[in-house]
């Protein structure tokens, strides 16, 4: 191996066949330099979602863990401009800090006194809530309460509709027609939760679907064939499938992380109590 001396002919990088590589001058990379900073941060938001999701664990993450303090002041100065709250910036800083140590916001320094009096009611007081809180709990359990009315309330017409419509001999037609919202729940309803919820957010979704399961509930009664029984039937899977998956959602999102659990059962809770509404009323006009 021989080192070729800084002043020979084929320092200048020479290669076989006559042809050289000339040294790289600044002016050659200054397009490199003005690269949009943009880019950096979308690269650096990117690298954060993925270490998030890198879950070997299988445990719930809080998705702040591990932000530096600058970090998470941007993410939470971001969303106060992109939803107009920029007056508010500096409670949403104090209020990432909490999210990101709930357990230690004794110890965090940004936080007023008042700051921390409320976040120690929300132990010591855990039911002690807006009325508002309540209001929207009660609300989402309504429609809890419609789905179970509209996984049985129709039951009833079982006694009936097959005769009216010449299919009692089809048990699989008659099958079908039950089954049809659980079948388009599974098929394709409740898949469109995530879409839905992005275009219209929560308090859309559930008003869109709420249509879906009043209107087609209706028109059941005022059908002349099974296929116009089973078309609304299959509106009602639409509206069911997208309902029961952001009802729940939207009922965490909201109540506060002590009470969480017991606000987001009244959801099944209250589905049961639609069934148990259902069955009477099937009960209730079964000789009408």
């Amino acid at each position: 191996m021989s080192i070729i001396p800084p002043d020979s002919p084929r320092s200048n990088h020479a290669l076989p066949g006559g042809s050289s590589l000339k040294p790289v001058e600044k002016h050659d990379i200054d397009h490199l330099e003005d690269v949009d900073e943009d880019v950096d941060v979308e690269a650096s938001r990117d690298q954060e979602l993925r270490s998030r999701n890198r879950n070997v664990s299988a445990k719930i993450q809080n998705p702040l863990a591990g932000l530096s303090k600058d970090r998470l002041f941007d993410l939470a100065d971001q969303f106060t401009r992109e939803h107009g709250f920029e007056e508010k910036q500096d409670l949403f800083r104090r209020a990432a800090l909490v999210s990101q140590n709930p357990n230690e916001f004794e110890l965090i320094p940004e936080l007023t006194e008042d700051d921390r009096y409320w976040l120690r009611r929300e132990v010591t007081n855990k039911w002690d809530q807006a009325r508002s809180l309540y209001f929207l709990v009660i609300v989402c359990s309504i429609g809890s309460a419609i789905q179970g009315w509209d996984n049985t309330g129709a039951n009833g017409a079982n006694l009936s509709f097959p005769n009216e419509f010449g299919i009692v001999e089809n048990t699989w037609l008659v099958g079908m027609i039950n089954a049809a919202p659980s079948i388009t729940v599974a098929a394709f309803s409740a898949m469109l939760t995530d879409p839905i919820n992005h275009f219209i957010g929560r308090r859309g979704t559930i008003f869109v679907t709420g249509l879906f399961c009043v209107f087609p509930v209706l028109a059941q009664a005022f059908c002349q064939n099974w296929y116009e029984l089973f078309i609304c039937r299959v509106l009602i899977g639409v509206g069911m499938g997208m309902k029961i998956t952001t009802i729940p959602i939207m009922t965490s999102e909201t109540a506060p992380a002590a009470i969480r659990g017991a606000l987001a059962m009244s959801f099944q809770i209250f589905v049961s109590f639609g069934i148990l509404a259902g069955f009477s009323s099937n009960l209730i006009f079964y000789r009408i």
